[in-house]
């Protein structure tokens, strides 16, 4: 028994050498998942970003007043993007009060102001808000968006 004890005395360098690459070679799927998973955050992140911009002017327009000038009826899209805080089309504006943050200089926001008179059918006025928030994540090729509609009624 001695015998057997004494002539094995470690791996070879061969041995080790070919574990290694086998180890190697198994890591290589695991920092892939790592890396799709930090994308799949990113993207997470950016769509729940689109969500709140989009929710925070639907919630700005719904403490205006209901014949505010900044809700005029606006059928053509307003567009606003990188550095630019504030909405407008003619005279109506909206400032978002928005910080300046990554996703804020690759975000373009939309939005649209339909006015409906309900005056035959319903016994209010209401206009229709419309928010498009849409995006490039870097990784994809098409654009991402979120769509959020909100409605104003006259009190």
């Amino acid at each position: 028994m001695k015998r057997i004890i004494d002539k094995i005395k470690g791996f070879s360098f061969v041995e080790i050498t070919i574990v290694t690459g086998i180890m190697a070679l198994l890591s290589v799927p695991i920092f892939s998942l790592m890396s799709k998973g930090t994308s799949g955050t990113f993207r997470n992140r950016n769509e729940i970003l689109a969500q709140q911009y989009a929710s925070n002017i639907i919630a700005f327009c719904n403490a205006k007043e209901f014949d505010d000038d900044s809700l005029k009826a606006v059928t053509d899209k307003i567009i606003t993007n990188g550095d630019v805080y504030e909405i407008t089309a003619g005279d109506n504006k909206i400032n978002l009060d928005i910080t300046e943050d990554y996703f804020n200089k690759i975000a373009t926001r939309t939005i649209t102001i339909k006015d409906f008179d309900g005056s035959d059918k319903w016994s209010c006025k209401y206009k229709l808000i419309t928010v498009k928030v849409e995006w490039q994540q870097p990784d994809e090729l098409k654009p991402r968006n979120v769509t959020l509609n909100g409605i104003i009624s006259e009190r």
